[in-house]
């Protein structure tokens, strides 16, 4: 049995009894100075999502730190950290001024999942959050633009119908990319300038600069 637990499971009580009963747990800590202080410490990240770039928005790390009141019960606590660049959900705390990177803390007594699968494991209590907050990011469902409901209504099931079609032909065509969230996709394959040319004959035509990142995610 896995126990997914909001942050009142950061208790050495409550973990002692879960680790007790042959269960695993994820819970998020309270995120005291000395704990935010080892964080802050930590040199060693692994990268696990990139940009349309090639340049990391999300690490994660095991960072290692144990409070006192573990140490006194012989508990034993992994603490698990993703820090990105691309907020979603979730609260985020920043903790270094040369970058814009914020930060997620788990605790969890599973000593053999990557990070990012530790997390994602949390993140799964509420699955439904991450897609309307990509919802909010993206296309912008919370800003009201009438006064009038049916208006706003016909607005928001439009841009869930684009939202589903961009996913949908990323799917087929750019399966490499379904795991990009929609702002990066709509930055490398739709937001794109191009020139407008007249080509012999009054033919118009559209030239677009080379894209060789997206004939990687073809094949």
């Amino acid at each position: 049995m896995y126990l997914r637990i909001d942050s009142a499971g950061d208790c050495t009580e409550m973990m002692l009894a879960i680790i007790a009963k042959g269960c695993f747990f994820v819970t998020r800590p309270k995120l005291t100075p000395d704990l935010l202080g080892a964080i802050h410490a930590h040199t060693k990240w692994r990268s696990v999502d990139w940009d349309a770039d090639g340049r990391p928005i999300r690490q994660v790390a095991t960072v290692k730190f144990s409070r006192g009141e573990w140490q006194k019960q012989g508990l034993s606590v992994r603490v698990v950290v993703v820090r990105s660049r691309d907020l979603d959900t979730g609260r985020r705390i920043y903790l270094w001024e040369d970058n814009d990177y914020t930060v997620q803390v788990f605790l969890t007594n599973d000593n053999y999942s990557a990070e990012e699968d530790v997390a994602q494991r949390y993140d799964k209590r509420a699955g439904i959050e991450p897609l309307i907050a990509e919802f909010k990011t993206a296309w912008g469902i919370a800003k009201v633009s009438s006064t009038n409901f049916e208006a706003n209504f016909a607005l928001l099931l439009l841009k869930l119908l684009t939202h589903n079609l961009l996913r949908r032909y990323v799917s087929r065509h750019m399966p490499k990319l379904q795991s990009w969230r929609a702002l990066w996709i709509r930055r490398a394959i739709i937001l794109v300038p191009g020139r407008l040319v007249r080509r012999s004959g009054r033919r118009l035509e559209m030239r677009m600069p080379p894209r060789p990142i997206l004939e990687e995610m073809r094949n």
